[in-house]
């Protein structure tokens, strides 16, 4: 038990300040977005300005309804911002755990000691997936508390299930980018794929529906996974969570495996 303290609370302390700064980011761009909220709440002049625009880009980019509290957080924050940003925050904690470690050779001194590979890298899993929480509890405090300041009136269970959908896309992606690190200690590669799918992803479930023919095939994209339900408005179904977590666990897995069966880049 000592031994995996080791293995998952070092990394985890390690990662700090970045952890914090993600965690200021997220609380700052939360509080600063609901603070506007008495400016827009029942106002019809950014609805009207709204309906100028062609309705298939509004939906696109989750401007509809921008004037209620639900259409408000969605547009605002919920269809772009925070779930990149969960994406983002995990694919660099990675990057920077696992693949940067590496290529720095600093690697080579812990799986010389008498534990597996296995062992090391679940331990860096494990400390990547407790900051990811840390970030899902931090965003949903700052979003409570911040609706009670301002008076944005929504439900706690939407919040909840928005909230925690962002932090297993993070996961998601975060996943994919430790089957990258498991593959390669090239921390460039890791950031091109990890962020470079994740925005695909957004541009996939965004834009796709703009095409008819297209449209069917926006199906494939995590983002629609998370947040085509539209958590913020109705009760989410089971399935979008375990359609996140598990792909996240199997290309973690699949990491674990690639990583176990390379040779260590030396310094």
């Amino acid at each position: 038990m000592t031994r995996w303290r080791e293995l998952v609370l070092g990394p985890f302390g390690a990662q700090w300040r970045q952890g914090l700064a993600w965690a200021v980011t997220f609380v700052l761009l939360v509080v600063s977005t609901v603070a506007f909220w008495p400016a827009f709440k029942g106002s019809t002049a950014i609805e009207d300005a709204f309906k100028l625009l062609p309705s298939a880009l509004v939906q696109a980019f989750g401007l509809q309804d921008f004037a209620s509290a639900a259409g408000y957080l969605r547009g605002g924050l919920y269809e772009v911002l925070v779930p990149l940003m969960f994406a983002a925050s995990a694919v660099l904690l990675v990057a920077f755990s696992v693949a940067a470690e590496e290529d720095a050779g600093r690697i080579e001194l812990f799986v010389t000691q008498p534990i597996t590979r296995g062992a090391f890298l679940t331990g860096r899993v494990i400390a990547v997936a407790l900051w990811l929480v840390v970030l899902v509890a931090v965003v949903l405090v700052s979003q409570l508390v911040s609706d009670a300041v301002f008076d944005l009136v929504i439900g706690t269970d939407r919040i909840v299930a928005t909230v925690v959908l962002c932090g297993l896309l993070g996961a998601f992606h975060g996943g994919l980018a430790l089957l990258v690190a498991g593959m390669t200690a090239r921390p460039g590669v890791v950031l091109a794929v990890g962020l470079g799918v994740a925005l695909v992803g957004y541009l996939v479930a965004a834009l796709f529906q703009l095409s008819d023919v297209l449209k069917p095939f926006g199906a494939i994209s995590p983002w629609n996974w998370a947040l085509a339900g539209e958590p913020l408005m109705r009760e989410t179904a089971p399935w979008r969570y375990v359609a996140l977590l598990v792909p996240a666990g199997i290309l973690t897995a699949i990491g674990l495996i690639a990583f176990g069966r390379r040779d260590i880049r030396a310094a």
